[in-house]
């Protein structure tokens, strides 16, 4: 996960193995080795940052022995029965997937709050149909996504490009013999080398420039991966289907070399790469080669398939249930903190893990096996096919009633909320108003569903007649708040996500006095005049983001100052968008010498020009899930002032022009010690980086009068 979830790398799943009789042990030892990093990795983040180039092993895996049986059926018998090839991936994929998927569906209704059931919801009808992938690939890249909670099934996006891979492979296959035999070539397999290596490169160069690009999507679309499962192809056409024992003492030194050294490429990988590495673009190939490498040697040399360090029987039992274990370990994971109400530690992890394999074992024997073996054995194909879709009808239909039921749920904390404000301590109004006994203690609503995002439409917005448009976005809509007023005030709301977190406030005084608004928010993109390379210390997405980031900024900048509005309300994400200017000064000199001009040319043309400090950092304690898990204790989710509200350098650079103004409302979130997850019941955060609506909503009143105290009457703004 890119985050993985993150958040870190989401890892692929193994395809599930053949039977023991058929399987090479050095194959076996590699599903067991990649499920050992995708594992580790997952557990123990921290430990093993690159452990998500399992996906890399498996994929590569796959296509070695998929493209091996295709190739030998093909030249056996000059066709291929499809309909038997997918029933019997049908039968090894769906029976332990659809299991997993159900029962973790079943643990987020009874163990998670009903926020978490729509993404739940969502993914598990986008796994069931194989496109959970793409589903992943386009919230990436929807900034308002970016905090979105793990979901359970999340991990079964490698099972939807596996699919997909399959879906049209062997197609392709029969298309280049049906070619090659039309060209009277009789040498299929040159044909196929070429077919499939032309196939490969062209994905590699797609990864490389996707990934370049924008990383984040590029983890998850099929094209990207392609190319690992066309190298695992490539070895089944080039290498003789029967092994030959390699004799000659340089041969022997050959095979040496390809499998020690794959190993230690594969492992290299998992161990010094983490989520700053591009990838999948060229750093993947590193992995990818290290495991064709073993795959190689094995198939050069029957000895080597069968080398000691494979062998052991730990080892080939791993890979027996790699497919299993993948299955229940990330769920497990998930729920586990709801079940024991704390952040599991080591023991914990341990016993976890011990579960996981557990479950693996019991499924391999009890679901796995028997649905490989006996389910709908001598069913025809259509009779396969009705039961397939039914069992997908199932998934959907259970998919859509949690996504229902966490409607009902939710729309009834909304009206919890909505008594809630009638009050007199609602939200920030506890901390001073009087009688408000315990102004930080539990929420009486769990404001974290939908409804409580910074990010919702008005009915009085509409995107503007002269937008602003970067990647064919729209990006400025006009919000008509005047009730026809002729000389009603312009205001520009303007900067990232927590910006947009203010809409509410804004759009409310708006409302109260007659204004004209013009919101142009863009995701994760500072308003300075120099590329954003980084996001919250991750790399900051390539050249495409960039050039977007900087394309917006420069054209909001200037409308501004071609529009000559009343009041500009800025706020940005400061303290987690690194720019490069080129200078090498620290951040704050850095955005005071790229946002000062600009901020600048808005003051010679706007009546005012205020910066809204930026809210602290949840430092990811003083969230709704740190709160669920502390329900009695809210202060358990506090953090301490001096690491939570750290310098903003927007506000910064700001306040360095002396017409402009900055409004600092630390105060309703944290007092001389301590910022708040909770306060006068209310959750403060939406998720890990923004603040709940509701909260927004409780800030009103202050905001008003601090804003009044700034520019004066906010029913009569002035123009320059």
């Amino acid at each position: 996960m890119q985050q993985t979830a993150v958040t870190g790398r989401r890892s692929a799943a193994p395809a599930p193995p053949r039977s023991p009789s058929r399987v090479r042990a050095d194959i076996q030892a590699l599903r067991a080795l990649a499920v050992i990093l995708v594992v580790v990795s997952h557990f123990w983040p921290g430990r093993l940052p690159g452990g998500y180039v399992g996906v890399d092993v498996f994929f590569v895996i796959s296509g070695f022995l998929i493209t091996n049986h295709l190739l030998a059926e093909l030249e056996s018998t000059g066709r291929l029965q499809f309909a038997r090839f997918y029933m019997r991936r049908a039968r090894r994929l769906l029976p332990a997937a659809f299991l997993v998927s159900l029962v973790s569906l079943a643990g987020v209704v009874l163990l998670l709050p009903a926020s978490a059931w729509r993404t739940a919801a969502e993914e598990t009808a986008a796994a069931a149909v194989y496109v959970e992938n793409w589903l992943l690939a386009g919230k990436s890249v929807d900034y308002s996504a970016n905090n979105v909670a793990a979901s359970t099934v999340q991990h079964y996006w490698s099972l939807s490009v596996e699919e997909q891979f399959y879906l049209v492979w062997p197609l392709f296959l029969l298309l280049i013999l049906v070619l090659a035999r039309k060209l009277g070539r009789p040498n299929h397999r040159r044909m196929w080398t070429i077919g499939i290596g032309v196939v490969t490169l062209l994905s590699f160069a797609y990864a490389v420039y996707f990934t370049a690009a924008d990383r984040s999507p590029a983890y998850f679309v099929t094209t990207t991966r392609v190319w690992e499962f066309g190298v695992g192809a490539l070895l089944a056409v080039l290498v003789a289907r029967s092994r030959v024992e390699v004799v000659r003492p340089g041969g022997r030194a050959a095979v040496f070399v390809l499998q020690w050294g794959g190993l230690a490429a594969v492992i290299a990988a998992a161990v010094l790469f983490d989520g700053r590495t591009a990838f999948p673009g060229p750093m993947a190939a590193i992995p990818v080669l290290g495991t064709a490498a073993v795959i190689l040697a094995g198939s050069l040399a029957a000895s080597a398939s069968s080398s000691w360090v494979f062998r052991p029987r730990p080892i080939q039992y791993l890979g027996d249930i790699s497919y299993s274990l993948y299955l229940w370990h990330w769920p497990l994971i998930l729920l586990a903190p709801y079940v024991l109400s704390r952040v599991p530690g080591l023991v914990d992890r341990l016993v976890i893990l011990v579960i996981a394999i557990a479950l693996a074992a019991l499924t391999k024997a009890l679901v796995e096996d028997p649905g490989r073996k006996r389910l709908l054995a001598k069913a025809s194909g259509r009779r396969f096919l009705a039961v397939f879709l039914a069992s997908v009808i199932a998934m959907l239909a259970a998919s859509g009633a949690v996504l229902l039921g966490s409607r009902v749920v939710l729309d009834n904390q909304t009206a919890q909320i909505q008594q809630l404000a009638e009050g007199s301590c609602f939200g920030a109004e506890a901390l001073t108003g009087a009688g408000c006994a315990d102004p930080y203690g539990p929420p009486k609503a769990s404001n974290i569903g939908e409804d409580e995002a910074p990010w919702f439409s008005a009915a009085e917005c509409a995107d503007d007649p002269d937008p602003i448009i970067v990647d064919g976005a729209v990006l400025l809509q006009t919000c008509d708040f005047s009730s026809g007023r002729s000389d009603a005030p312009i205001v520009w709301l303007v900067g990232d996500s927590h910006a947009e977190q203010w809409k509410v406030v804004v759009f409310e005084l708006a409302r109260e006095h007659g204004w004209i608004v013009r919101q142009s928010v863009q995701g994760g993109c500072p308003l300075a005049e120099a590329p954003r390379v980084a996001f919250n210390g991750q790399p900051g997405g390539g050249p495409a983001i960039e050039e977007r980031c900087m394309g917006w900024s420069e054209q909001v900048s200037q409308r501004i100052v071609d529009d000559r509005p009343n009041l500009v309300l800025v706020s940005t994400f400061g303290a987690g968008e690194t720019i490069d200017d080129g200078s090498g000064a620290d951040q704050q000199t850095q955005y005071r010498n790229t946002l000062l001009p600009r901020v600048s040319a808005w003051a010679d043309a706007a009546g005012a020009v205020v910066a809204i400090r930026d809210t602290p950092l949840t430092l990811g304690r003083s969230t709704p899930e740190c709160l669920q898990l502390n329900r009695d204790d809210p202060l358990a989710c506090a953090n301490p002032r001096a690491t939570a509200l750290v310098d903003d350098p927007v506000s910064a650079a700001v306040a360095a022009d002396p017409r402009a103004r900055v409004i600092d409302l630390s105060d309703q979130f944290c007092d001389q010690e301590t910022c708040y997850a909770a306060i006068g019941g209310l959750m403060v955060y939406f998720d890990l980086d923004h603040v709940s609506r509701s909260y927004m909503k409780s800030l009103i009143p202050v905001f008003e009068a601090r804003l009044t105290q700034a520019v004066g009457d906010l029913g009569m703004l002035s123009r320059r």
